[in-house]
């Protein structure tokens, strides 16, 4: 009896391999997300706002593709790496200074951008939604840092191009990998100035 309970309680605390997997799989969104490429022939701003939507679009590529499996495993690591994503994001605002009473109210709020996004993506991936749709949806958010901005000509090519990396990225998801950890990002195309 005691055994057992020992062995239950201790099972508590050991790393779950689907956690392992998650922090992986956000690792990875980190890592491309970062990429010198988006910033300087994309034109994604080098500032926080841009930073969160551009890591934020790569996390919802992978969670999305993890759901449409509709298996446990798949659905288990989707919410692993979701919740790595937000944890960061809760460990980022608390390395900026911010208050310990104040975080739950940035996290809500940044809570509520991350599933809108999620949603949205979602809704325009599954219903087939045309590369101008997509490329307008990045300039509002990628680029514009608000849905409601106007956005110029020249933001709107570069949304573009990256809607064009978004569906090569998306095509690249390969469910094997995924659930052992691994995202075989395709490298994104260089710009020229005149794109």
């Amino acid at each position: 009896m005691m055994a057992s309970f020992l062995d239950v309680f201790t099972g508590l605390f050991k790393p779950r391999p689907v956690k392992a997997t998650g922090d992986r799989l956000y690792v990875a969104c980190v890592a491309q997300a970062r990429l010198p490429r988006f910033y300087l022939d994309y034109g994604v701003a080098d500032e926080i706002g841009a930073r969160f939507e551009l890591l934020t679009l790569h996390v919802v590529m992978v969670v999305t593709r993890l759901k449409s499996e509709k298996t446990e495993q798949a659905d288990d690591t989707a919410q692993a790496l979701f919740d790595s994503f937000l944890l960061a994001l809760d460990t980022t605002l608390r390395e900026q200074g911010t208050g310990d009473l104040t975080v739950p109210k940035k996290m809500k709020k940044i809570g509520q951008v991350v599933y809108t996004r999620l949603a949205r993506w979602d809704d325009l991936w599954r219903d087939g939604a045309d590369l101008a749709v997509q490329a307008d949806y990045l300039a509002r958010t990628v680029f514009a840092g608000d849905e409601e901005d106007d956005v110029s000509e020249a933001c709107r090519r570069k949304a573009a191009a990256l809607a064009t990396y978004t569906k090569e990225a998306r095509a690249a998801l390969k469910l094997d990998n995924l659930l052992a950890g691994r995202i075989g990002w395709p490298e994104p195309v260089a710009l020229n100035e005149a794109a």
